[in-house]
């Protein structure tokens, strides 16, 4: 059984963002639409646009091509927003280090301060982190 956050005003709008890499932590995000998790009775809800978003779920390896997109659905976003690095390649690349194609890692752009670690972290631990993000 799962808990619910506590009562908000609206659910907090994720915006998820794949920046390369196997796409197992987008694909794990990505479950947690489907009917076996409840995402919006635990107070969040995926949105399809960066301008509706409160948090950006940032997944895989920054890859160079990728790191302009980050900026600007950054940019898109309102005023207190929140990035959260999900999985270890988008925190520090995991097996995908610094090269010609990536960057390593959300690190390599900004410090890291909110994550979720795993390689990949499964649809409950997600939604756990999510809640104890959500509560402090």
């Amino acid at each position: 059984m799962q808990e619910t956050a506590p009562r908000r005003e609206r659910p907090i709008g994720l915006y998820v963002l794949e920046t390369g890499g196997c796409e197992g932590c987008f694909m794990e995000i990505e479950s947690l639409n489907g009917s076996a998790f409840a995402l919006e009775q635990a107070g969040f809800v995926c949105v399809n646009d960066p301008a509706d978003a409160d948090w950006l779920l940032l997944t895989g390896a920054v890859t160079r091509v990728c790191a302009e997109m980050v900026d600007r659905v950054w940019r898109a976003m309102p005023p207190g927003r929140c990035l959260i690095a999900v999985g270890a390649c988008a925190v520090d690349g995991g097996p995908f280090p610094a090269g010609y194609a990536t960057l390593g890692g959300l690190q390599a752009l900004t410090p890291v301060r909110r994550s979720i670690a795993g390689c990949p972290p499964s649809p409950e631990d997600l939604l756990r982190a999510l809640q104890e993000l959500a509560q402090g």
